[in-house]
């Protein structure tokens, strides 16, 4: 995987896709896969913005029961048995357990119920997993064995618990980048630190982008018969550069937290706050509590707030005194009323607005990247007038969907010539996994220093920039 931005700028491309999130990275492999020649461009490193803020886990769709949006549980369950399969060191089955109190909705009747659903609505979830990586049919316990299985888990009304298994990403960052990596070897033309700064125009057609480097300063364009904006939060600052002003909806600042504390239990715990459910998730060792949402057109609300929200959501499991080790922030689709996004959006400018070679995504989920990419792929093809070119995505192993190997000099010198990590947070906070829980250890941020600055030239000047940008990254530590 190399960043040849003299390729990007030589030839003119069928489909360039802004934005190196999980979203573009899907639909940059998709596309690549079906013969078209494709160019993926991401203003910072791949991974970077909202997909890097995650709980780790992929959901099958179990809170769709309660809205009745069946199609959607069926699509999350779906890409769930697609990830377990096509990327099998990475993503596993992971337990769930929300307790029951009561005889509403959080009571034992409601949530057999949605169980007893869930199962049947999903029969084929397993077809072709091996044993390991199936997911189990759901069930009740009772409240002594929910004690048992949650050590600590407050009594008050307590009457059992509802179990059932989603699956986990041991690291979205490599899962990310091994889109990425699969979009390159499918003959993309990759490159982060690279940021979208204008759309070149012929006429009332969308022709390609005007890029800036983000290294050097320097501006390339790079030409295309479509351009796909998957750039997140800045979608819509790539879409005003064509004179289209309507705004898709509001963003929220969504916010999960990783706090030194060992897992209160080998599976991920819910409980009721505010009206919506967080969890406690094991990870690492440590634990995972999320999610928090807030407008992002508000000042950010101090992330210490939401640890004491958590605190008083899982009164047993001693949050309060846990450290912050690193704050997990992006901005998402979401409603005026501030809540979540249920369903991506997909604007397809030439019907919309009258402007050829312009399709925008704004995804609001992981799990579903996959198969959200393979409907704008679709509708470029067709866009293109191209014949029907199927997409594979769903069955095409992710080869490098693993974690590097070698010792720490060795990963990191693969880090900087075979994926793209430029600077120091490249590396360590998405190639390497060292830095994703918490402040990576001083040995082996010396160690990863060292090398990069003998790969990339680096001065002692340069190399404390890096160190000082990368701390930023830790404010709460």
């Amino acid at each position: 995987m190399r960043r040849e931005l003299d390729a990007l700028a030589s030839r003119e491309h069928d489909l360039v896709v802004v934005g190196g999130g999980i979203y573009g990275a899907v639909a940059a492999w998709d596309a690549a896969q079906r013969g078209l020649e494709v160019a993926l461009v991401e203003r910072e490193d791949f991974g970077s913005g909202a997909s890097w803020n995650s709980l780790k886990t992929i959901h099958g769709g179990l809170r769709y029961i309660r809205t009745g949006n069946l199609g959607r549980l069926r699509e999350s369950a779906r890409e769930r048995s697609i990830l377990l399969t096509i990327a099998p060191e990475l993503v596993r089955p992971l337990p769930f357990l929300v307790p029951a109190r009561g005889h509403g909705t959080e009571g034992r009747e409601v949530l057999a119920l949605a169980l007893w659903f869930n199962d049947r609505l999903t029969r084929g979830r397993n077809r072709g997993l091996p044993p390991e990586r199936q997911i189990p049919e759901g069930r009740m316990v009772s409240a002594a064995e929910a004690r048992r299985l949650v050590p600590g888990l407050a009594t008050t009304d307590l009457t059992g618990a509802a179990v059932w298994s989603d699956a986990q990403a041991s690291s979205t960052e490599r899962l990310t980048l091994a889109f990425v990596h699969a979009a390159a070897e499918a003959g993309a033309r990759v490159a982060n630190h690279l940021e979208a700064v204008g759309l070149l125009r012929l006429g009332k057609r969308v022709s390609g982008i005007a890029a800036r480097d983000g290294l050097d300063g320097r501006t390339i364009e790079v030409r295309s018969r479509m351009v796909l904006n998957a750039a997140g939060p800045w979608a819509e600052e790539l879409v005003a550069e064509a004179g289209v002003r309507r705004r898709s909806g509001a963003l929220l600042r969504a916010r999960n937290l990783v706090l030194r504390l060992a897992p209160p239990a080998p599976l991920a715990v819910g409980a009721k706050s505010e009206g919506r459910y967080l969890f406690l998730v094991p990870w690492q060792g440590l634990t995972l509590v999320g999610t928090s949402y807030e407008s992002a057109a508000a000042p950010p609300s101090d992330p210490m707030a939401f640890r004491e929200e958590a605190g008083r959501a899982f009164p047993w499991a001693g949050l309060e005194a846990a450290p912050v080790t690193l704050v997990h922030e992006g901005l998402v689709p979401g409603t005026v009323g501030g809540e979540l996004a249920t369903r991506p959006r997909l604007r397809d400018h030439e019907r919309e607005d009258g402007l050829a070679g312009l399709v925008t995504v704004q995804g609001v989920k992981y799990t579903t990247a996959r198969a959200v990419a393979e409907r704008v792929v679709d509708l470029v093809v067709r866009r293109l007038r191209l014949a029907e070119r199927p997409c594979r995505t769903a069955i095409t192993p992710l080869r490098r969907a693993r974690p590097l190997a070698g010792t720490l000099e060795q990963r990191v010198s693969e880090a900087v010539r075979d994926e793209m990590a430029l600077t120091l947070a490249d590396a360590v906070l998405r190639r390497l996994d060292l830095g994703t829980a918490g402040p990576p250890l001083s040995a082996d941020l010396d160690a990863v220093c060292r090398v990069m600055a003998a790969e990339r030239g680096w001065g002692d000047g340069r190399q404390a920039a890096e160190r000082a940008t990368l701390a930023r990254v830790y404010p709460h530590a």
